[in-house]
C-alpha cells in the first residue's frame, strides 16, 4: 500500500489559478431531491459540534484524509454538513492506518441517496425518558432527541471507520467502545448499530470488492490532494484576514461627490481643497471699477 507522507501535503505546490477539477469531479455528489423535513421544534435543528480551526489537538497530517471524508458524505443524510475539524479529531482519537481509512472512503463513495432515504427512516433516536436517578450524568447523544437532523452527521463517517476498522483488523471490541473512545458520547451504541446495519445491507454485506490494491492507492492519492486543497483555501483565508486587519480592501468614504468648496478656497480635481486664496488685488480693482461704470 502506499505510505503517506503528511510532509508530501504542501501548499507550496499548489497552484492558486489551478483549480484541481479531477479531484472535484471524483469527489462530487449532487444534492438529493427528498424535500427537507421541517424541525420538531425551533430548537431541534442544532449544529454539529465544531472544533476550532486551529485545534492544537488535531493531527495536521490527518486533514487531508478528513476533508476527503467529509467530501464524500453521502448526499440528503443530514440538512448539516458534517464538520472537517471533528472528522478530524476522530481520527486522531481512533489512530487507524491510512488503508483502513482508505477502505472508510470508499464505504462513503459507495453510499447514495437511496440509503440516505433508509438511513432516515430506519435510525432511532435517543430516549426521552429522563433519568429516574437524581445524579444520572447522561452523555449529549442520550439527551433529548426527537428530530433526525438534531443527530451529528459525523455518525455516518463514524461507522463507516469502525466498519473498514473491523474488516481489516477482524476486532471484536464491543460498540460501547466505539461510542465512547472514537464518538466521546455523540452518539448512541443504537444509532451506530443501526447505521452499521445500513451501510452494510446497502453494500450487500460485500466489503472485499473496495479493498483493491489499486482503488486503495487511488483513494491514497486523492486524500493527499484533498489535503493539498484544504491548505491553501486555509492560507487564502489567513491572508485574507490579515489584510483585512491592516485596513487594505477594507470601505473608505467615497470622495466621488466632491464636497462645495468656500468662498475664497483654490480647488483641483475632485474637489478637494487647497490652502485659502485671495483674490488678486488688481483683479479686486478691476471688478469694483467695472461695477461702478455700470
Amino acid at each position: 500500500m502506499a505510505s503517506y507522507n503528511p510532509k508530501v501535503v504542501s501548499s507550496r505546490e499548489f497552484d492558486d489559478d489551478d483549480f484541481d477539477f479531477e479531484y472535484f469531479s471524483r469527489t462530487y455528489k449532487p444534492l438529493s431531491n427528498l424535500p427537507t423535513p421541517p424541525p420538531s421544534n425551533r430548537n431541534s435543528v442544532t449544529s454539529s459540534p465544531v472544533l476550532g480551526e486551529e485545534d492544537v489537538n488535531a493531527d495536521s497530517s490527518l486533514l487531508g484524509p478528513a476533508v476527503h471524508l467529509v467530501n464524500l458524505h453521502p448526499p440528503g443524510a443530514s440538512i448539516m454538513a458534517p464538520s472537517t475539524p471533528l472528522v478530524q479529531t476522530i481520527l486522531s482519537r481512533a489512530a487507524l492506518p491510512l488503508e483502513t481509512i482508505a477502505l472508510a472512503v470508499c464505504i462513503l463513495d459507495s453510499l447514495d441517496a437511496k440509503f440516505s432515504r433508509k438511513f432516515r427512516m430506519s435510525l432511532p433516536l435517543a430516549t426521552t425518558s429522563l433519568p429516574s436517578k437524581r445524579h444520572t450524568i447522561t452523555s449529549a447523544a442520550s439527551s433529548l432527541i426527537t428530530h433526525i437532523d438534531s443527530v451529528a452527521p459525523e455518525l455516518i463517517i463514524l461507522t463507516a471507520l469502525v466498519i473498514a476498522f473491523k474488516f481489516t483488523d477482524d476486532c471484536q471490541e464491543p460498540t460501547q467502545y466505539f461510542a465512547s473512545a472514537w464518538g466521546k458520547g455523540l452518539w448512541t451504541c443504537d444509532q451506530i448499530n443501526a447505521t452499521e446495519r445500513c451501510i452494510m445491507e446497502h453494500l450487500g454485506y460485500r466489503i472485499l470488492p473496495l479493498c483493491e490494491r489499486g482503488i486503495i492507492e487511488d483513494t491514497v492519492e486523492d486524500m493527499r490532494r484533498a489535503g493539498i486543497m484544504a491548505l491553501s483555501e486555509k492560507e487564502a483565508r489567513v491572508m485574507s484576514s490579515k489584510l483585512a486587519g491592516d485596513g487594505i480592501g477594507g470601505h473608505a468614504r467615497s470622495i466621488s461627490v466632491p464636497v462645495r468648496p468656500g468662498a475664497g478656497e483654490a480647488v483641483i480635481g475632485l474637489g478637494l481643497s487647497l490652502t485659502p486664496v485671495d483674490t488678486p488685488t488688481e483683479e479686486r480693482h478691476t471688478e469694483l471699477g467695472a461695477f461702478n461704470v455700470s
